[in-house]
């Protein structure tokens, strides 16, 4: 059942062409927490293991969320608010990998596979996603950058150590 889950999440995003959105500051008077723009950019990073184990982190505005499963359980870790400066660096280096530019790629069944989707804004209040397959023993370096600092991220907040 969570494979069937995992396929169908996975089918449900599609690629597009060049990315141009960047990250919204949020004029909201609640606190100061800047939830960014929830409605503007989104991002996702689900690391495939061979084994059947995976990683999912949604970034949305100033939000992380992570989650971790293998074939027996799930464990949603949840949402947790980034700094402003956390948020500017996060969505940086995913500008960095260039989704609307990056070929499609494919599943790495052998070593496991990262998922990048990227969601940006697009005409008449719809959005363009961009998305890319990287094996998990790649040596992009815009990839590398992004997982680890996705992962320290993940360790401050949610006091786990991802192993992507």
């Amino acid at each position: 059942m969570r494979r069937c889950s995992l396929v169908l999440a996975l089918v449900a995003l599609s690629a597009c062409p060049k990315a141009g959105g960047s990250y919204a500051q949020g004029d909201r008077s609640a606190g100061d927490i800047d939830r960014g723009e929830t409605q503007g950019r989104m991002f996702d990073f689900v690391s495939n293991k061979p084994e059947g184990d995976d990683w999912q982190v949604r970034i949305r505005g100033s939000s992380l969320w992570a989650s971790y499963s293998n074939e027996e359980s799930t464990d949603e870790l949840g949402t947790r608010n980034l700094s402003k400066k956390e948020a500017a660096k996060v969505w940086t280096l995913i500008d960095a990998l260039e989704l609307a530019d990056r070929k499609k790629g494919r599943k790495d069944e052998d070593d496991g596979y990262v998922y990048l989707r990227l969601r940006e804004p697009g005409q008449d209040e719809g959005y363009d996603f961009f998305e890319a397959y990287v094996s998990r023993e790649t040596e992009d370096e815009a990839v590398i950058d992004l997982a680890e600092y996705l992962r320290d991220l993940i360790t401050k907040y949610h006091k786990e150590k991802p192993n992507f």
